[in-house]
């Protein structure tokens, strides 16, 4: 499975990870919207030219992007949640399941990549993008090497790039639950939505606020976000992770550079609660069970804390409050979080 974990991406069978939009005057969308605070058509008084400042690039646009080819589920996500449907030209392959919100306006896109590879720089360029977004800005989907087009050959093609979450394929230890946001915004101003981008960050801000206020006080728990493997393991540290687990009072066990770690390591680790990461294909049950027979005097396995965490929940997109309640939730079990919904 082609994957993230927000360092690089991981060619595993069952492994590890890691926004919108209609337009002003002649050029407003028609596509409704149902994104995470609720359907209705974007409205826009934005005026063009419009720009953005994106990885030490200034994109300016001259009206709003009609074909876009998101190379990457969170920015789908994004944008469907904005009500930019009909913006999407295609979509390449993508790593878990949507949201309930937007799931049903993914039917009819055209996927153009799979869940093994992105599409190959003949595909990409055939769509006939005036826009491309990606996770980052180097390597993964631009990785001339894989045979995909560079950011270079699709800019040369008549398009813009915008990286969504960071610039740089090591940039992952930088990104945090906020960091969709940014995006958010970004992708307002460049579609003319920006007061529905505006109400998307705000909900997502007000969900954080929730388990901040909950967690207060409560005290640090000691945690592993585990992802599959039997030796080596692998587990979640770092960027976002981090940032969520710090978040809902916690303290990832492992530093933040960590992808494989021996079972002497892991049965070292102490921690009092393993979130168990899974991806589609991945059986919580199955991972728990091995955990449970190879480190039973782990504190978390001996007092049967262990926590399925669905990994997109935590990727920088829309679902992330969602991810940070649950593990807030598995961290602090008396809270009974309401998780919300994306």
């Amino acid at each position: 499975m082609k994957l993230s974990l927000g360092r690089a991406p991981v060619m595993v069978c069952a492994s590890t990870a890691l926004l919108l939009v209609a337009t002003a005057c002649g050029d407003a969308a028609d596509s409704s919207s149902s994104g995470a605070s609720g359907p209705g058509p974007a409205s826009s008084s934005a005026a063009y030219p419009v720009s953005v400042e994106n990885c030490d690039r200034t994109l300016t646009f001259e009206s709003v992007p009609q074909r876009v080819v998101s190379l990457w589920q969170a920015p789908t996500e994004m944008m469907l949640a904005l009500g930019l449907k009909d913006r999407i030209a295609a979509m390449a392959g993508n790593y878990g399941a949507f949201p309930e919100s937007i799931a049903s306006d993914t039917k009819d896109i055209p996927a153009i990549g799979t869940s093994m590879a992105w599409p190959s720089k003949e595909v990409l360029l055939s769509q006939e993008p005036d826009l491309v977004i990606g996770q980052s800005l180097e390597g993964f989907a631009f990785d001339t090497s894989a045979g995909y087009a560079s950011v270079e050959q699709i800019e040369q093609g008549g398009a813009q790039v915008y990286g969504v979450s960071m610039c740089g394929a090591t940039d992952n230890l930088n990104m945090s639950i906020d960091t969709p946001a940014s995006g958010l915004r970004d992708l307002g101003k460049i579609f003319g939505v920006s007061d529905r981008a505006e109400e998307l960050v705000a909900q997502l801000e007000a969900d954080k606020k929730t388990v901040v206020d909950a967690v207060q006080g409560q005290p640090d728990v000691k945690v592993a976000f585990y992802n599959g493997g039997e030796g080596p393991l692998i587990v979640l540290a770092g960027g976002i992770y981090d940032s969520a687990i710090s978040t809902a009072g916690g303290t990832n066990v492992f530093p933040a550079d960590s992808l494989y770690m021996s079972k002497e390591e892991f049965a070292a680790s102490d921690a009092d609660v393993i979130l168990v990461g899974t991806f589609e294909g991945q059986d919580f049950s199955t991972l728990s069970d091995y955990l449970k027979k190879t480190f039973p005097d782990l504190p978390a396995v001996r007092d049967g804390k262990l926590t399925e965490i669905p990994v997109a929940d935590t990727d920088a997109s829309i679902s992330v409050m969602k991810g940070l309640t649950q593990i807030a939730n598995a961290l602090h079990p008396d809270l009974h979080l309401p998780v919300p919904q994306s």
